[in-house]
């Protein structure tokens, strides 16, 4: 990923949302993230656990104070054992 997203304006968003993915037998599975900022071009965040997230699943981004979105994660860094900072954008459905 090239650093021309960190130029896009940035603003502080501090809340607690939830990634979702569905298996194929239709179970979901929920991630807690932290969102840290949003921008034009797509959203970070923080995940706490052990499992990494992959880039390759398409979640759905539930949220109390928005509806559902789905998003993809473009990027992900491990920070710390069992931290990751993500880098979210909205999917095309």
């Amino acid at each position: 990923m090239s650093d021309e997203r960190r130029d896009d304006d940035r603003s502080p968003d501090f809340r607690n949302v939830e990634l979702v993915t569905t298996n194929g037998e239709g179970n979901e599975k929920a991630y807690p993230v932290t969102l840290r900022d949003t921008s034009g071009t797509g959203l970070g965040g923080m995940y706490v656990g052990q499992e990494a997230l992959s880039p390759t699943a398409t979640f759905v981004l539930r949220d109390a104070e928005e509806s559902d979105r789905r998003v993809r994660i473009v990027w992900t860094k491990r920070v710390a054992e069992y931290v990751q900072m993500l880098g979210l954008e909205d999917s095309e459905n």
